[in-house]
């Protein structure tokens, strides 16, 4: 049951192309369900043209038959963003790019910020909040507690490795499912 009918935005600028278009479709189906918390929309930062000439690594069966598409981010959802991801590494070009164009949303590698947000999730949280602005503000504090340096998923980057494909399903899949919990 999405609650709020305004797009919660997140844009995804991982420093590899790749793994950005696949993990943005990865992250799009994980939080498109029927009982999803927020209206969502994932886009990445690859261009249109760059993401019909990617060539998509060896991926597991249950990865394949993922219909989302990964779709580029609009100048109007650009501006809108509410929070910015990466899983192997935040493209700081595309990130400093943003913050000249005023866009403050915070920027975190989500195979990280996902625990933080686990941790958030076991809090009682007022029925008032607005789930959008928990997330936002647990991601701020986040980052300025330290967080978002490279993780053991983004170290251990080998995309012939499937075993990082199905790391990355798990971490947009525990998203997903945090963000659903903080709702409840």
């Amino acid at each position: 049951m999405i609650v709020d009918a305004e797009p919660f935005v997140i844009l995804v600028a991982d420093q590899d192309a790749t793994v950005g278009v696949i993990s943005s479709m990865l992250l799009s189906s994980a939080l498109t369900t029927e009982i999803a918390a927020v209206n969502a929309v994932v886009r990445t930062l690859v261009e249109p043209e760059s993401i019909a000439g990617i060539k998509q690594p060896e991926l597991p069966n249950e990865i394949r038959k993922i219909e989302e598409a990964a779709i580029s981010a609009t100048r109007a959802e650009i501006e809108s963003a509410r929070l910015i991801v990466a899983f192997s590494g935040i493209n700081t070009q595309k990130l400093d790019e943003l913050r000249e164009r005023g866009v403050t949303a915070p920027a975190v590698n989500l195979c990280q910020f996902v625990d933080n947000l686990e941790g958030v999730a076991h809090h009682s949280l007022s029925p008032e909040l607005d789930l959008r602005e928990v997330i936002v503000g647990a991601a701020m504090q986040f980052g300025f507690s330290g967080g978002s340096s490279v993780c053991s998923i983004c170290e251990a980057k080998d995309g012939a490795n499937i075993d990082y494909w199905i790391n990355i399903a798990d971490t947009c899949t525990r998203f997903a499912h945090t963000v659903q919990r903080l709702q409840s």
